[in-house]
């Protein structure tokens, strides 16, 4: 374990500090910033950057992850939000508030009974990768592409049910009217769209906006890029599977 640190060769007396603290602190060491493990030691964050480079990380912030992964294997987890949104797509992509919506979302889905992806077109095909991903890891989840498909006047009974709808303009008229029937029975609905500003953020419990240029071809053809949403399925469903 931690190969990467142990095996680092011609250290100095304060290299040799910093990696016993390390191995010492294998539960909290990727939670602290290089400044709080220098003034735990004590020594300056410079000491500590440049013992992180002398392991091969480029970054600081790329020895936190290899350090939470390698405790999670031993631990036995297994998996790690591998999609690190606040240092690929905040500010850039997604708002700033990204990872406050993705916790307040997965709460919502721990308590529920079964979780509702739908979408239609590319949106349905995100819809369905994400109901697989929450099936995986012990979630009870089932996609649609047909947002009148027979499950949603059935199932739709549970009360604690979650739906996360996909949509891109967050306009399309089935969706949006699919919508306007589940909120009367009260359901909450998680939506994922490109910008915050349309009618199915508004109708929704929460909305999770990103931030792209639509790219849409003559009649209707969308090839706005999916990635933002790829990753946001990863992230969430890593958090989930975190916190069970």
């Amino acid at each position: 374990m931690l190969e990467k640190i142990s095996a680092v060769k011609h250290l100095s007396d304060a290299d040799e500090v910093l990696q016993n603290y390390i191995f010492r602190n294998l539960e909290t060491i990727f939670t602290l910033s290089a400044r709080e493990i220098a003034a735990q030691i004590p020594c300056s964050p410079s000491t500590v950057t440049r013992f992180v480079r002398k392991c091969g990380f480029d970054s600081y912030h790329d020895f936190q992850r290899y350090v939470k992964n390698e405790v999670s294997k031993v631990a036995g987890q297994g998996m790690t939000d591998t999609i690190s949104l606040e240092g690929i797509f905040v500010n850039q992509v997604f708002a700033e508030n990204v990872l406050e919506q993705v916790e307040m979302v997965s709460e919502l889905l721990q308590q529920s009974s079964f979780i509702y992806c739908v979408g239609m077109g590319s949106s349905g095909v995100m819809a369905n990768y994400a109901a697989r991903k929450f099936n995986t890891i012990g979630y009870k989840a089932m996609h649609s592409n047909e947002p009148y498909a027979p499950f949603l006047s059935t199932q739709m009974k549970e009360g604690d049910s979650v739906i996360i709808i996909f949509s891109t303009s967050g306009e399309t008229a089935e969706i949006i009217e699919l919508v306007r029937l589940l909120k009367s029975t009260s359901k909450h609905i998680i939506s994922i769209t490109n910008t915050h500003d349309n009618t199915l953020a508004k109708l929704s419990t929460i909305n999770i906006p990103y931030y792209i240029e639509n790219q849409r071809l003559p009649y209707n053809f969308d090839l706005s890029s999916q990635i933002p949403t790829v990753a946001l399925i990863e992230y969430l469903v890593a958090f989930c599977f975190n916190k069970k």
